[in-house]
């Protein structure tokens, strides 16, 4: 039996990526649906598909063939693209069968909050980071996706939930946490200054569901999180209040082993 949301938000699936988990996704959409289903960006890697070093697998052609299927039975989709799905954000304003693209949105719950959705990489330009720092620990991070798929491969083969290498290291890291934090910071601020209640966003790669002050009101800020690393989503639920899921179970579906990770 699956679970009924009013609304329901994932990021960062890199569609196209050696590091995507399709079959995850596609296992928890599965089990849990919407009346709005927002795809909050980077929902396909055409970056590394462009550059050569993506891998389309037959997991991703599953997980696409569920989401069509999944826009004739959902009232509303949206599409905020990100910047690994940039050329989409030419579509804006137009649909995509029964999904409408957007470059944002305003999204109000049934509790009369407004939250804007976004994708989230305009606050990262807005961080002063050492180009040098971040090129070191962009590869880093990279780095560890790959051993994740390996590291969880094989948890997978001793009925062990998944786990994240990438998020583990991330919390630990000083200058990790102080750069997420900041964008955290000025998401919130963002937000508050365009008079909404919350920003829902993804990019980052850390899911979190927490409240911040901006001028004189609190400001919700959650992050999807993504589905290479966190396996996460954000949830309305038909009162209005957010949360935040996580779905570290091995998927129950067909192809549990994608293509790139037996590659």
């Amino acid at each position: 039996m699956s679970n009924r949301y009013r609304a329901l938000w994932i990021s960062d699936v890199h569609l196209g990526s050696r590091d995507s988990e399709p079959q995850r996704l596609a296992d928890f959409l599965a089990q849990n649906r919407a009346d709005t289903v927002y795809l909050v960006g980077d929902i396909f890697d055409m970056k590394a598909l462009a550059q050569g070093k993506g891998s389309w697998c037959q997991a991703s052609s599953l997980l696409l063939g569920m989401l069509s299927e999944l826009s004739s039975k959902t009232p509303e989709i949206i599409y905020v693209p990100g910047n690994h799905d940039a050329p989409m954000r030419s579509w804006a304003g137009k649909r995509l069968g029964n999904i409408r693209v957007e470059r944002e949105w305003v999204h109000t719950a049934g509790d009369g909050r407004r939250y804007w959705v976004t994708h989230g990489d305009q606050f990262e330009h807005q961080i002063d980071v050492n180009p040098i720092s971040y090129h070191i620990g962009d590869q880093s991070y990279y780095l560890m996706l790959r051993l994740n798929r390996w590291i969880n491969y094989w948890r997978g083969r001793f009925d062990k939930p998944w786990w994240s290498l990438a998020n583990h290291v991330k919390n630990r890291v000083q200058a990790a946490r102080r750069m997420m934090n900041r964008f955290e910071e000025i998401a919130i601020r963002e937000t508050g200054r365009r008079g909404l209640d919350g920003v829902i966003c993804g990019h980052i790669h850390r899911a979190t569901l927490r409240h911040g002050n901006c001028a004189d009101h609190q400001v919700t800020y959650a992050n999807c999180g993504d589905w290479v690393d966190s396996m996460s989503a954000v949830v309305e639920q038909h009162d209005g209040s957010l949360e935040l899921l996580h779905w570290h179970r091995a998927p129950k579906i067909a192809h549990i082993m994608t293509e790139a990770v037996a590659a």
